[in-house]
């Protein structure tokens, strides 16, 4: 034992690579003890017996995208709403308050958002313990539109900070709300699910064994993944995928279906949603992981329902300083010998199938699909490993190479308690995706291929390993400083974040995993004095070593 303890404290001491300082911050109005607050909007509380009733039967089709809220449309400004509070150094700080009773989280759509330069805006929740990442003047769009992410909780603040001396003003207009009611909270909701467990038990976390053939691709992959908010109370799932130039250009592959009543505008995406504790077929719960590796707005560039494909590509480039990857894909429409799935059923967090049969080629009323044969519909018992439900809508198809070749439609397998139900699924066909279309904004081929190479597959591109050197933009904050009862660690970069806490003679008082994006670390029971903590990035093994100074 102490010499695993001693292994896990001399792993520490590689080279210093986390940075302390980006532009992420917290909202200013933390620090501040403000004398007056904002009046509070508070919207009528929501009836939810139809909706259950509905969800019961929308639930089970694939060909829609998962209800996870309600969009609730109202107006305020910051010129005509809210609360200005004048700063001692001339700054400005404006604050509003919104509270959807009953909501387990809130995300928002802004019909009018420009944050000029030096600004900064946050979402945060009463409880101060779920925030935004910082909204800059990088983040402005074309549209001047966003949609955000959503934060946990019924009540949502928004404040917007001015440096003084500020020349330019800010446009901040929200159009609706979207109030959340069965994806955020592990709680038991009134129709009897259970929020982030909502998916059948028979469902593998992506960090589960599917076979030693495909394990190595998978880890990849999943970096690839993400869950994306419409910005209309539904969500899909979507991969990054790679160009034929290797640009990085964030391109986000998913099902024409999800368009339906949806602006790309106002969609939101997270990456890196995985189990730090995976379940794998059993029926236990995962656990949570709360990041912030989310992205704001989209423009779209393609689509067709002949295969039922949309490529968007997101307003901002992704930072390098992000663990995530651009999937390869194979355009060849070759029989694959074996298939796998990666997606967010029914809005949970990553999950994987696997089908050892071999998809099939077939037309599916009209749409060019892959077939997951099982039940009365070709051949196979459905998925081996896992399966699809709703809300995996528009996810990734990969061959055996780890190569995309298309993305879910529709399809009838789910759960059957631990086991899978043995029946089908069909995917449309990136093959036929590719140059179908009479048009570039009905196919992939010149998005996927702008160099015109005539590449018929090309690799999965990995960011941080493409990066020449390791980035120094990422955001690791640690405070307070000296501390009296507890450490916080704000992690918006490292998914796979580890601590040791010690004192100056190596004892060990605490260690674990800083993987959420608000973390804290109890000092209560601690003397004062000089304690280290040592944080590693188990991904790239890059790490740092922080005094942290115990006073009360």
């Amino acid at each position: 034992m102490k010499k695993n303890l001693l292994f896990f404290i001399l792993s520490f001491f590689t080279i210093t690579a986390f940075a302390q300082g980006g532009i992420q911050q917290l909202p200013k109005s933390w620090s501040l003890n403000l004398a007056q607050n904002p009046e509070t909007i508070v919207l009528p509380r929501l009836n939810m017996e139809s909706i259950y009733a509905q969800d019961s039967i929308n639930d089970a089709i694939k060909n829609i995208p998962w209800r996870f809220g309600l969009e609730r449309n109202f107006s305020i400004s910051i010129d005509n709403d809210g609360l200005w509070t004048t700063l001692d150094d001339g700054s400005r700080v404006w604050r509003a308050l919104i509270q959807s009773p009953g909501a387990l989280n809130i995300s928002i759509n802004f019909n009018e958002f420009y944050i000029p330069e030096g600004s900064q805006f946050h979402l945060f929740n009463a409880a101060h313990t779920d925030v935004s990442r910082t909204y800059t003047f990088n983040d402005n769009s074309e549209y001047r539109q966003m949609g955000s992410w959503f934060v946990e909780g019924d009540t949502l603040w928004l404040e917007y900070f001015e440096p003084k001396n500020s020349v330019e003003t800010p446009e901040i207009e929200v159009s609706s709300i979207i109030h959340g009611y069965r994806l955020g909270e592990v709680i038991i909701l009134p129709d009897g699910t259970r929020g982030i467990n909502e998916s059948g038990d028979c469902n593998y976390d992506v960090n589960c064994p599917i076979g030693a053939d495909f394990d190595s691709k998978k880890d990849v992959l999943k970096k690839s993944i993400a869950l994306v908010n419409l910005g209309n109370g539904y969500l899909c799932s979507a991969s990054l995928i790679n160009n034929t130039r290797n640009d990085k250009t964030p391109y986000l592959l998913t099902a024409n279906h999800c368009l339906e009543n949806s602006d790309p505008a106002f969609w939101s995406v997270r990456f890196n949603w995985v189990s730090p504790n995976p379940a794998c077929g059993t029926g236990a719960d995962s656990g949570n992981m709360q990041t912030n590796f989310t992205m704001s707005g989209a423009k779209l560039i393609s689509n067709n329902s002949y295969s039922d494909f949309a490529l968007v590509e997101l307003q901002n480039r992704i930072p390098n300083s992000w663990d995530v990857a651009f999937a390869g894909w194979d355009n060849s429409d070759t029989n694959p010998q074996f298939e796998v799935g990666i997606h967010h059923p029914n809005g949970d967090i990553m999950k994987v199938c696997r089908d050892n049969s071999g998809a099939q080629k077939t037309d599916a009323n009209g749409t060019q699909v892959w077939l997951i044969g099982g039940g009365a519909h070709g051949t196979g018992n459905g998925w081996e490993i896992g399966t699809t439900e709703s809300g995996s809508s528009g996810s990734p198809l990969f061959n055996e190479e780890g190569k995309i070749i298309g993305q879910l439609y529709a399809g009838q397998a789910g759960c059957d308690g631990l086991q899978n139900n043995n029946d089908y699924d069909i995917y449309g066909r990136l093959g036929i995706s590719w140059n179908t279309g009479n048009t570039p904004q009905k196919r992939l081929k010149e998005w996927l291929d702008p160099a015109e190479t005539g590449q018929t597959s090309i690799e999965t591109l990995q960011n941080i390993l493409n990066t020449p050197e390791f980035d120094m933009t990422g955001d690791l904050q640690i405070f307070p400083n000296p501390a009296s009862s507890a450490l916080t660690v704000l992690n918006y970069k490292y998914p796979n974040l580890k601590y040791a806490f010690v004192n100056a003679l190596g004892q060990i008082y605490g260690k674990g995993s800083l993987s959420s994006t608000m973390n804290s670390i109890s000092v209560s029971g601690m003397s004062e004095g000089i304690y280290f903590l040592y944080l590693l990035d188990e991904d790239t093994n890059d790490s740092i070593t922080k005094k942290i100074v115990v006073k009360r």
